[in-house]
């Protein structure tokens, strides 16, 4: 099994058999939300974020600071390249803006050189497609669905790929459904993520829920 990266396992689904992704404007969003994923769970950044409780269920403001907390090298080129451009500090969403089309320039070269996604040319650039490898790729929504239908035991990369995957709108077209019962123990802490650490979760929750919904019209 190859060793991908958040972005480059967000990527991977991103990609539909057909080479193109319903949104290039949202998946970009979500690929440089997932390079701060890898990062948050290498501990090296949180998102700070503000929080209430109502009824018993944590209610996030979808926006935040990204606060770094250890800033040493990583063994990523593209880590160690981002950790040294959010030390002057940057609020979420700035950063996400400012960084979505270079993260998916980059990480979609990154499967390419893999041979993890085929590149076809069009004649014009929306006719462009990028193949998904179809074993890598079945391989993550495997794993992906035995923690939803509650066959494996949620880790934390899985988690951060599943609010990724969910901040997107990809859960559906890929077979994937919380029930209401882990939306429940999600929006209370408890449950599958109790063993978490709490900036853990609330980094997870927000860079998911700062992807944008997605177009009028999506494709790419």
């Amino acid at each position: 099994m190859w060793h991908l990266s958040l972005p480059g396992e967000f990527l991977l689904l991103a990609h539909q058999e057909s080479g193109r992704v319903r949104d290039s404007e949202q998946v970009a969003y979500g690929c440089a939300a997932a390079e701060l994923g890898e990062l948050a769970l290498r501990r090296r950044l949180r998102v700070r974020v503000r929080k209430s409780e109502l009824f018993g269920f944590e209610v996030y403001r979808l926006s935040g600071t990204i606060e770094l907390l250890d800033t040493g090298r990583t063994g990523l080129g593209w880590a160690d390249d981002l950790l040294d451009a959010l030390q002057s500090g940057s609020g979420m969403h700035k950063w996400l803006r400012h960084r979505r089309r270079a993260a998916l320039t980059l990480h979609r070269d990154a499967l390419i050189e893999l041979g993890l996604l085929r590149h076809r040319p069009g004649r014009f650039l929306a006719g462009e497609r990028h193949h998904p490898d179809p074993s890598a790729r079945g391989s993550l929504i495997a794993r992906l669905r035995a923690v939803y239908d509650q066959r494996a035991p949620l880790d934390e990369r899985l988690l951060f790929l599943s609010d990724l995957v969910d901040g997107a709108g990809l859960a559906g077209e890929l077979g994937l459904r919380l029930s209401w019962q882990q939306r429940k123990d999600r929006a209370r802490g408890v449950g599958a993520v109790l063993a978490f650490s709490e900036d853990l979760r609330d980094t997870s929750t927000v860079l998911g829920g700062a992807i944008p919904s997605p177009r009028s019209g999506g494709g790419g």
